[in-house]
C-alpha cells in the first residue's frame, strides 16, 4: 500500500484497487468516463464492481466525489442512491455540443456528485460579501424543515456560505472563479480545471489526507492534490489513448505534471 502513495499506477482500476487496503482512502475524486462519446476510452466502468471497491477502501468518514453529465449523472446516482447526498452544478465558461447547435441547446454545465456514508470533513469555502444585520430571531418556524429554536441575534460578517452552483466567469463579483482547463494545456480531451479540483479538495479534506483518482487521465486532480498538500494515488488504464489523433502516454504526462506541481508547492 505504501508503495502506491504519491504515485501513478498504470492498469485497470478495478484490479488495481483490489490491492489497496480497507478503509485507507479519505477522498475519491474522479472524472470517470461518461460513456457519451464514440471514443474507445469513453466506456462506462462497471458501476457495481466500482462501488464494491469504493465502499471497501473509503474511510468511514470519507467522501466520494465524481464528475458527470447528462444521462450519466442519473446512472451514477442510481448506482448508489443510499450514499448519494447532493450534486454541485459547475457552470462553465465554454459550452459544448456545437455540432448540434441548430437542433439542441448547447451544454454549459457539468455535475459533481457527492457521495458518503457518514458525514465527512466539510470546510465551507466562504465568499466575501457586505456585512449585514438581520436583527433577532425568536422561535422562528420554517414550516417544512427544522425550527430555529431559541432567540438569538443574527449579525453576519458578510462571508457567504457556498451554494451548489459553481460559476466560472471572466470577471467574478461574488462567484467562484476557476481558470478554464484549456489555459492549463491540452493534456486530455475531458480534463477539468485544476482550480476546480483544488476547491473540492479544500472543502472536503484536511492537509495530509489521502486522495484517490482511479481514472486520472491527464492528472489534473493529482496536481491539485499536490498543490493543496494532500497525498494521492492515481490509476490510469492508458489504453487506446489518442489525443488529436496521436498516441498519448497519460501516465508519463501525469508524472511530469506532478513533478512540476511539487516544485511549485515547495
Amino acid at each position: 500500500m505504501e508503495d502506491y502513495v504519491n504515485s501513478v499506477i498504470e492498469g485497470d482500476c478495478l484490479r488495481v484497487m483490489k490491492r489497496l487496503a480497507d478503509q485507507s482512502i479519505d477522498m475519491v475524486l474522479c472524472d470517470l468516463p461518461y460513456g457519451i462519446t464514440n471514443n474507445p476510452w469513453d466506456q462506462i466502468i462497471d458501476l457495481v464492481k466500482l462501488w464494491k471497491e469504493y465502499k471497501r477502501i473509503i474511510k468511514p468518514n470519507g467522501v466520494i466525489i465524481l464528475t458527470s453529465a447528462g444521462r450519466f449523472t442519473g446512472q451514477l446516482i442510481e448506482s448508489n442512491p443510499q450514499w448519494f447526498k447532493y450534486k454541485i452544478v459547475w457552470l462553465k465558461s465554454k459550452a459544448t455540443n456545437f455540432l448540434n447547435a441548430n437542433r439542441q441547446l448547447l451544454r454549459r454545465h457539468e455535475d459533481i456528485c457527492v457521495f458518503y456514508k457518514n458525514q465527512p470533513v466539510y470546510n465551507p469555502q466562504k465568499i466575501a460579501g457586505a456585512p449585514y444585520d438581520k436583527g433577532v430571531r425568536r422561535d422562528q418556524k420554517t414550516g417544512t424543515y427544522n425550527d430555529f429554536g431559541t432567540s438569538r441575534s443574527i449579525n453576519l460578517s458578510g462571508m457567504r456560505f457556498p451554494c451548489d452552483v459553481l460559476v466560472e466567469v471572466e470577471h467574478p463579483i461574488d462567484w467562484l472563479y476557476f481558470v478554464t482547463a484549456e489555459r492549463e494545456g491540452n493534456f486530455h480531451p475531458t480534463q477539468k480545471p485544476v482550480d476546480l479540483a483544488r476547491w473540492l479538495i479544500r472543502t472536503y479534506t484536511h492537509p495530509g489526507y489521502l486522495l484517490l483518482d482511479n481514472a486520472c487521465g491527464g492528472g489534473s486532480f493529482l496536481v491539485a492534490a499536490v498543490l493543496e498538500g494532500r497525498n494521492f494515488i492515481g490509476i490510469e488504464l492508458n489504453d487506446q489513448s489518442y489525443h488529436f489523433g496521436k498516441k498519448v502516454d497519460y501516465v508519463a504526462i501525469c508524472r511530469q505534471r506532478i513533478e512540476e506541481a511539487a516544485q511549485q508547492h515547495i
